[in-house]
């Protein structure tokens, strides 16, 4: 269900991700294309050994219906629930919620916040990257953006990192960075960088004292901030 924000706040609705431009594009050419793969295919049968060690036979177009539906179903729910505007934040004057995805890259969102806090309690809020591993085949990279309170604790007797964990280059075993607090991956949900450029707008407005860093590339943060009003006389 999508979460609903006051008047007056500011909601952050999560954009297609550049991975699933490339699905889309894929899906629409197959979609275009399977007329002409299931023509050309024909309906000859065609002999296979069945599961059990028996022989079969099967039309050779459902060799072209078998992948093709699972791609347009999972490209389906993608599209459908992007439809539905998922709002990933909501930044108003009593604080910031964010919501975690209800399905692993699907869009949607559950209706109660991950994450709940007064401004008063954010020390600030943190647009980084996880590494995973889809399909546990190659590392891989996910935005994610989270809120680090003024009570964290690096670890149990750390207030902060050392020069040597800033430094750091590895990841813990949840895939957050070490060079960032312990507690981030805990209060984060998967939204994009453009979706951090919205909170910064928000915060700006409603809590200027709270920094939005960009810390995804090691060795570069940087502090995000609202885009500056265009002048209308200059082009």
């Amino acid at each position: 269900m999508t979460p609903v924000s006051d008047a007056g706040e500011v909601a952050v609705i999560e954009r297609v991700r550049p991975r699933d431009v490339v699905l889309f594009a894929i899906t629409a050419a197959a979609l275009a294309a399977a007329p002409w793969m299931l023509i050309s295919a024909g309906s000859d049968p065609v002999a296979y050994r069945n599961a059990t060690g028996g022989d079969s036979e099967a039309p050779i177009w459902l060799g072209v219906v078998v992948p093709l539906v699972p791609l347009l179903v999972w490209s389906g729910i993608k599209a459908y629930h992007l439809t539905r505007r998922p709002v990933a934040a909501i930044a108003g004057p009593g604080g910031i919620r964010l919501f975690s995805e209800d399905s692993g890259g699907m869009y949607a969102r559950f209706r109660e916040p991950d994450v709940d806090l007064p401004w008063e309690e954010v020390e600030r809020v943190v647009v980084w990257r996880l590494r995973t591993r889809p399909a546990w085949l190659f590392p891989a990279w996910e935005s994610r953006v989270g809120v680090e309170k003024t009570t964290d604790r690096y670890g149990v007797t750390q207030r902060g990192p050392t020069e040597a964990q800033r430094r750091s280059r590895e990841a813990r075993p949840d895939g957050s960075p070490v060079r960032l607090g312990s507690m981030l991956n805990s209060r984060s949900v998967r939204l994009s960088p453009r979706g951090a450029v919205r909170i910064a707008e928000a915060a700006a407005r409603f809590a200027p004292g709270v920094e939005v860093a960009d810390e995804r590339f090691h060795g570069r943060s940087e502090t995000l901030g609202p885009k500056p009003s265009r002048d209308r006389r200059t082009y």
